[in-house]
């Protein structure tokens, strides 16, 4: 698909949404699941369509010096917040095509460290999606112990077992190495989820940063006897010069800018939404923990 690189778009068969390609040199690794294996090489054969070979290209990644032979392929980005380890877990998937459920279809999971920067925009977009969320990623092809023979390359065989022929190769390839993710700098990923979520959801400050505050006297309690979950949709209010945050009627807190400032713009970004806004919210340690697009301080 040739999709704007600054946008997130339908996937050509409008199955997802597609994120924009990153750089392949700063394409991030994938823990893939030893109890997913069949699944990967089940989609990784479901991705040698007719041509597969035209789609190889090298490439050095993760800081590699040397370039290695890669396949393009798109997988699904799903949120697991059944993840007792990391509820803020995001598993990598097969694509609907590959039979089964998002979860059935799981390969593995993005690293912890990389939630940190991407894990914000990806859940938001997921959230705010009507389809599920794809993303460009690589599939690595690792030389086989074996070299081609003429025998084989006179027969016109192009597969055997896990084994693949590349034309004009001398040896053997096998598509079982690693998984790695074509996604944007976590900046301009920002920036595409905003976008987005503007046009699907114009009143919905979007869940990058957290930052809490205190509760109103006896808004916690009451909070809790309504609702047992950790993560909740709250309502930001402009009033009176002060930015609030409810949870259906029950005032929770005023997000009174400290001294850093930190939901200073939140409110100008409020006010100009009309003065109401859609946000996320946690339960923290017994403190609101708002989430928020932006935490710089108003110049």
């Amino acid at each position: 698909m040739n999709a704007n690189p600054d946008s997130i778009a339908e996937s050509p068969d409008s199955r997802m949404l597609l994120i924009p390609a990153g750089d392949p040199g700063f394409s991030l690794g994938v823990a893939l699941w030893d109890d997913a294996d069949d699944v990967y090489r089940s989609f990784v054969r479901s991705a040698l369509s007719e041509g597969w070979e035209k789609r190889v290209f090298r490439a050095a990644v993760g800081g590699r010096s040397e370039k290695g032979l890669h396949l393009p392929v798109v997988v699904q980005l799903v949120p697991r917040p059944d993840n007792d380890y990391n509820p803020k877990a995001i598993s990598v998937a097969a694509p609907a095509p590959l039979a089964g459920t998002a979860h059935e279809r799981h390969m593995g999971y993005m690293y912890d460290r990389n939630l940190v920067s991407l894990g914000g925009p990806l859940r938001g977009l997921a959230s705010v999606a009507d389809r599920p969320v794809g993303c460009h990623a690589l599939v690595e092809l690792l030389e086989a112990d074996d070299r081609w023979d003429e025998h084989e390359e006179e027969a016109g065989e192009e597969q055997s077992g896990d084994c693949l022929r590349i034309p004009g190769a001398t040896r053997r390839y096998t598509a079982t190495g690693s998984l790695r993710l074509r996604l944007p700098w976590w900046e301009d990923l920002q920036t595409m989820v905003v976008e987005y979520a503007r046009r699907a959801r114009p009143g919905l400050v979007m869940p990058f940063i957290g930052h809490w505050m205190p509760y109103r006297p006896g808004a916690h309690a009451e909070l809790l006897r309504r609702t047992d979950r950790k993560e909740f949709p709250v309502t930001l209010r402009v009033a009176n010069g002060a930015l609030l945050a409810y949870y259906e009627d029950l005032e929770l807190s005023v997000l009174v800018p400290s001294g850093r400032d930190f939901f200073a713009r939140t409110m100008r970004q409020v006010q100009a939404m009309g003065g109401t806004a859609t946000a996320r919210a946690e339960e923290h340690r017994g403190a609101l923990k708002v989430l928020v697009e932006d935490s710089r301080g108003v110049l």
